[in-house]
């Protein structure tokens, strides 16, 4: 009411003293100062929120890593010491960004190389890491803080992780805001990025070494990559030359060791031209692990065949591969006297056998026992018990009816498969499949076809054998490195004349091969897993033929046999397993898994795990049992900062008797994991900030970030409110208005 009352008696002052337009610009600034005053006399405020000022945390992380040595194109210092210089001023004391943090916020600071560490000042950093764990440091803070209010992550680094980050796992971590160290990569660097090792039953290409490479400055230049083994001798060199500035190659070696069980391999990389960034990325170590056996197979079958002969001849010149068989020679017969010799009752078949055992006199099979380890294997036949047919690592089956096992076989069968996780292939024949009546039983439900009825209709008399395209993508199938050369063996093949026929392909099953059957395509071979195992159905019943009718094609089919026996052992598990796995800092976790004679978790066993180095000093350690998981034992050690390392691990059980041993090599790269990738990575620091909702930053904004964080949002947050009558701007612009009016009024002869 005042201020209307004191604006009415303003306008009519100046409508008496004359001309209007004189009096217009005075009369507003009359208007404006008064309302200013009515406006603040009313006492309006400003409200917001801020945070509450020593209750929330701001951590910030710093790389300290040895990649943080790297100088970009262009520039005379390192990315550690930019980082160096954004931590500190010039007179050495901690920057003015994270003063400006602690006044409002409880300032934690961080190193992070191989793992995250609490550090009381950034003049601390060292830059001497061997890893940039970025993953792992997130996680860690995650853990550190949870269940108190962080406002913010501050992350300062490269963005070349030495581990996985799983983005996935970040939403539950506060706002990260990443700032990117580093410009450009170096101008010329050679790095070997990666390194990895696959083996497959293929024969002639059992070990593939890969190495992935980025040659940056170059082009034109010719780059040599070797592959050495463990003694330093050279075994393949390749060489490449890039076409561009920065050109990444993937090099393979193909190489059969000359050996069984753990073997080192190293990579290298070199070319002339001049100094490059780090020669730290140019050599890459990996392992080879080709077991040392020997890996049994049990062989069983309704009566000699030429199967078993070629078989057997395949695999003789394979020392890790023990092929046992037992052979049913004649069937179970009637009890009756027999009229042979004078004076002989017992069955002849039995002639010449010790006459001492009366086996001869009862009414059962004629067993034939090959390849035994001692006289006691199969001395009963088809192992009844899980700790006899467990010792196997796969089974055969071979025209062989189902009455000759009992139901607890087949049942055991059904348990080396599905619990102890062996393989089990069965052969066609007149005896095998559905004529061998398998069909809806504990055998008959692991195999990958559907067995239907036994056909009355013969099968076609030229069975042409081809691949399916599944069979064309599986190295153990193919015997050909070329689609042309494979082709063209597969054309020359011998035509084959006995086919068990099948109802269907159960799903999952995978079929690899058919054969054409009078113009009607028909399964050959298919596999499928079944539990912790694998099975697979061999359809074709005279297989021998390949090699019997054509001896050139002999070779062909003994190379088969021994591919097809190397994927049924692949990955069957032993009683002993060791699992190697990177714990952080150089530090190494081993695993030992242990299982007993049914393959079931041993808990009572004693693991001892032995460590050898590089200087041939064997160091051995006790493994703890696992509080998680029964059966395992684990220990840490810690490894050398690069070199290879072979660890044993030997088992024995409460009464000090042996279980088994196994081995396995570990590869310590040292910085080379640092290295392999130079230029920033801000694709993945852009990632991190949107996974947790914060951004990426640039170095020069820190004191802008460090200023307005306050007021971004955090756990604690108060509120604040600010009178307009106790603001003086306000104050100040009432007195400009009323002196510019008066000053407006002097001029015009009106004061």
């Amino acid at each position: 009411m005042l201020a209307l009352c004191g604006a009415a008696w303003a306008v009519a002052g100046y409508l008496r003293r004359g001309s209007r337009r004189r009096m217009a610009m005075p009369l507003v600034l009359r208007l404006l100062a008064l309302a200013l005053l009515a406006l603040s006399l009313a006492e309006p405020a400003w409200v917001g929120q801020e945070a509450e000022p020593g209750a929330n945390i701001v951590a910030v992380i710093a790389d300290n890593s040895a990649g943080m040595e790297v100088r970009d194109a262009g520039e005379r210092r390192t990315r550690a010491d930019a980082l160096a210089a954004l931590m500190t001023d010039s007179n050495g004391e901690e920057a003015g960004w994270l003063e400006t943090i602690t006044q409002t916020f409880g300032l934690r600071r961080f190193a992070m190389d191989g793992q995250l560490r609490r550090v009381g000042e950034f003049t601390q950093l060292d830059f001497t890491g061997r890893a940039s764990a970025i993953g792992g440091a997130l996680e860690s803070v995650e853990r550190r803080f949870a269940g108190r209010p962080v406002a913010a992550v501050v992350l300062l680094t490269d963005g070349n992780a030495t581990d996985e980050v799983d983005l996935g796992a970040l939403g539950e971590l506060p706002p990260v805001y990443p700032v990117v160290i580093g410009g450009e990569a170096p101008e010329r660097d050679l790095s070997i990025t990666a390194a990895a090792v696959s083996q497959s039953s293929f024969e002639d290409a059992p070990v593939t070494v890969r190495a992935d490479l980025v040659a940056r400055g170059y082009s034109g230049r010719q780059v040599t990559v070797r592959l050495r083994g463990g003694d330093g001798e050279e075994i393949e060199t390749q060489v490449f030359s890039p076409s561009g500035d920065t050109e990444s190659q993937s090099v393979r070696f193909l190489h059969r060791p000359p050996k069984s069980g753990i073997q080192f391999y190293r990579m290298e990389i070199e070319a002339g031209g001049g100094e490059e960034a780090t020669a730290v990325n140019n050599t890459r170590l990996v392992t080879v692990n080709r077991g040392s056996g020997p890996y049994r197979v049990l062989y069983v079958s309704g009566r000699p065949n030429w199967e078993f002969k070629f078989l057997n001849r395949s695999l003789a010149d394979d020392p890790e591969i023990e092929l046992v068989g037992l052979i049913r020679v004649a069937r179970r017969e009637p009890k009756f006297t027999w009229r042979g010799r004078e004076g002989e009752t017992a069955n002849p078949l039995f002639r010449g056998f010790n006459p001492d055992d009366d086996t001869a006199e009862f009414d059962q099979p004629v067993l034939v026992r090959l390849n035994t380890r001692d006289d006691r294997e199969l001395s009963a036949g088809f192992p009844r018990e899980a700790k006899d047919l467990f010792d196997y690592h796969a089974v055969v089956i071979d025209d062989l009816e189902r009455s000759f096992f009992t139901v607890d076989q087949m049942d055991l069968l059904d348990a080396f498969v599905s619990r102890r996780g062996g393989s089990l292939l069965m052969l066609g024949g007149a005896e095998s499949f559905a004529p061998g009546g398998y069909d809806k039983s504990p055998v008959g439900k692991m195999l990958p076809v559907h067995l239907g009825g036994a056909s009355d209709q013969a099968p076609g008399r030229e069975l042409r054998l081809d691949l399916t395209r599944d069979g064309w993508l599986s190295p153990w199938v193919r015997l050909r490195e070329t689609e042309s050369a494979e082709r063209e063996r597969l054309a020359g093949m011998s035509s084959f004349k006995s086919l068990n026929r099948v109802a269907a392909i159960k799903p999952g099953a995978t079929v690899l091969a058919h054969v054409d059957d009078g113009g009607t395509r028909r399964p050959a071979l298919a596999v499928q897993r079944f539990g912790n195992g694998r099975v697979g159905s061999l359809l074709v019943a005279d297989l021998w033929r390949w090699g019997f009718s054509v001896p050139e094609n002999r070779p062909d089919m003994e190379k088969a046999w021994r591919q097809v026996v190397r994927w049924l052992i692949a990955d069957v598990p032993e009683r002993v397993s060791l699992e190697l796995k990177e714990s952080g800092e150089g530090a190494v976790r081993a695993k030992v898994r242990v299982r007993d004679e049914r393959h079931e978790p041993m808990a009572d066993a004693r693991v001892t795990v032995t460590v050898t180095g590089e200087d041939g000093k064997p160091v051995a350690l006790a493994a703890t049992a696992s509080d998680t998981e029964a059966g395992v034992f684990e220990v840490t050690f810690v490894t050398e900062a690069a070199g290879a390392t072979t660890v044993q691990a030997t088992v024995t059980d409460a009464n000090g008797l042996p279980v088994g041993e196994t081995e396995d090599g570990w590869a310590a790269n040292g910085a080379a994991d640092e290295f392999r990738r130079l230029e920033p990575n801000r694709d993945l620091l852009e990632a991190i900030a949107a996974a947790t909702g914060g951004e990426v930053l640039d170095a020069g904004g820190l004191a802008k970030f460090a200023s307005r964080l306050p007021g971004m949002g955090a756990p604690e947050m108060r509120t604040w409110s600010h009178s307009l009558w106790h603001t003086p701007a306000v104050f100040l612009a009432v007195l400009g208005c009323f002196a510019a009016e008066w000053i407006i009024r002097r001029r015009a002869g009106m004061a």
